[in-house]
């Protein structure tokens, strides 16, 4: 009896010993899953501002570690506009570069949306910039630094392929019609490339 409970009692011993060197594999993997904040947080919420869109609030989704999607609103400080973006990030770490793809609209004001502006006397005048819409499409390169509490600050720099327009304000009516010079009451189309930066941050959730 002696041997046996010898025997059971070295048995107990080994197994506690083993037990725990086959665990730390599978515990560092549920670790990291549970700490890795590009799992936990696939949403977020990014504000930002630059030159082309002015200032921007978008609702993001990282389906990937690699890849970024965004889509939300703009406004440049006359009118609110759309955009949408996809962003690849080939880096790990808390400093990573990042390529951006941006592609934005926003309306120009059409003619009872402006004869309303010029007949209120208590806006500055302004009618010419309102009638003037955009569409662009930006690709930016720059970095994000991925701060505590979900938090990623990113600074971006490129080009934007911009298009502004403005419709016909032919249907103007006539009190209004002499406010515009002839050429404005055209529709008319300028494109032309130009430089682009913007900053913002991200706050991720989800």
């Amino acid at each position: 009896m002696g041997a046996v409970s010898a025997l059971t009692a070295l048995g107990v011993l080994l197994t506690a010993q083993v037990a725990p060197a086959a665990d730390p594999a599978p515990l560092r993997e549920v670790r990291r899953r549970t700490q890795d904040p590009e799992r936990l947080a696939p949403f977020g919420l990014m504000l930002d501002a630059g030159v082309t869109e002015g200032a921007g609030l978008s609702v993001s989704f990282q389906p990937t570690r690699m890849v970024r999607l965004h889509l939300g609103g703009t406004h440049n400080g006359i009118r609110p506009g759309a955009r949408a973006g996809l962003t690849l990030l080939p880096m790990r770490g808390w400093l990573t570069p990042a390529l951006s793809l941006e592609l934005g609209h926003a309306e120009p004001a059409d003619a009872r949306g402006l004869e309303r502006r010029l007949a209120d006397r208590t806006l500055p005048p302004s009618p010419s910039l309102e009638r003037v819409g955009y569409n662009y499409a930006s690709a930016l390169l720059g970095f994000e630094v991925r701060m505590p509490r979900r938090l990623t600050f990113f600074v971006r720099g490129g080009f934007s392929v911009l298009e502004l327009f403005g419709p016909g304000m032919e249907d103007l009516d006539e009190p209004f019609r002499g406010v515009l010079a002839p050429e404005e009451a055209r529709p008319w189309r300028l494109r032309g490339v130009r430089p682009t930066a913007k900053l913002g941050i991200l706050l991720s959730f989800g």
